[in-house]
């Protein structure tokens, strides 16, 4: 079985239909918010739907902040990835051009967790770097796992963000910051006259999949 699962809400008809269109599948999952499920887009799609004989699913989100939605998404696409029985695995692709921006963060997110093939589609079909079958750390260098780890939840000066680097060489620790800012993950800005660097939203998802992952390590050895 093969998904195309797309973000959602009343007025995303035309970027659901291109990405129909454009990305091959078997089963349409639409996923969104309540208020979805009597917009008259999805009506029409699901028209669409019975007539070619495809089938239709809707996954209503109860996430009412921002990285609850981002669990439900990635448990619903870790779920569609298992097989069923004893089948193969399934192939999920996913669109993020529907519903609000904070739904198709989310799901960008819940992709760079499970490693599903994502793209955005509108007037252009553009695919985004995830890597299939890739979790999210598996697309980081280790000095970019390391500094996304010293910054944490933290807002840090350059100079405090290099003493917590150390022994990385301050060059090599500018290169990192450097790549980081350039995939949108370390963000700057200037604080009682400093200039301070955080992480961004799809870095802190990083950080908690590493903080995680330290737990469970430590959990074992005990």
């Amino acid at each position: 079985m093969r998904y195309l699962v797309s973000t959602f809400r009343q007025g995303d008809y035309e970027r659901v239909l291109q990405a129909m269109r454009s990305l091959p599948y078997e089963k349409l999952v639409l996923i969104g918010h309540e208020d979805m499920t009597e917009c008259e887009d999805l009506k029409t799609i699901s028209r669409l739907e019975d007539v070619s004989g495809n089938q239709i699913e809707t996954e209503l989100l109860d996430g009412t902040d921002f990285m609850g939605t981002v669990d439900e998404i990635a448990d619903m696409l870790s779920a569609r990835m298992k097989p069923h029985g004893s089948g193969p695995t399934a192939s999920v692709v996913l669109n993020i051009s529907g519903g609000t921006k904070l739904l198709g963060d989310a799901a960008l997110l819940a992709a760079f967790r499970v490693g599903v093939e994502t793209y955005h589609v509108d007037k252009k079909v553009t695919r985004l770097p995830v890597i299939k079958g890739a979790t999210a750390l598996d697309r980081f260098t280790p000095g970019q796992i390391r500094m996304i780890g010293a910054i944490g939840g933290s807002s840090l000066t350059v100079d405090e963000l290099m003493a917590r680097m150390r022994p990385v060489s301050r060059q090599a620790a500018e290169r990192v910051i450097r790549e980081l800012k350039r995939e949108g993950l370390i963000e700057s800005g200037v604080e009682d006259g400093k200039v301070r660097v955080r992480l961004s939203r799809s870095a802190l998802e990083v950080h908690r999949v590493l903080s995680q992952r330290a737990q469970d390590r430590g959990q074992k050895s005990n």
